[in-house]
């Protein structure tokens, strides 16, 4: 049962100022990151790198790369993901 891997929508303005604003080595992560949830956007081998959120935004997961956070939303009948918001740790929430 090989699914095909889901689609990652266009980024968001701020998403892409954020990366931009990072070094090299931090892009290098949020991007491999990004291949990630493409393929398995549910699990990691990790178990506190990826999470469900809660309350309103129960329909979202988050994504942890170190001190960055990462919001998405995951369309399983469209098979697409669209990255909502990434920030630093404390500014995310």
């Amino acid at each position: 049962m090989n699914r095909q891997p889901y689609t990652l929508e266009p980024l968001p303005r701020k998403v892409e100022n954020f990366i931009k604003r990072r070094d090299l080595a931090t892009q290098g992560r949020i991007n491999s990151a990004f291949e990630h949830i493409i393929h398995s956007p549910f699990r990691h081998e990790n178990p506190t790198t990826i999470k469900p959120l809660y309350g309103k935004k129960s329909d979202r997961y988050r994504y942890r790369i170190g001190d960055i956070r990462f919001i998405y939303r995951v369309d399983r009948d469209n098979r697409l993901i669209r990255i909502v918001q990434i920030d630093n740790r404390g500014d995310i929430y």
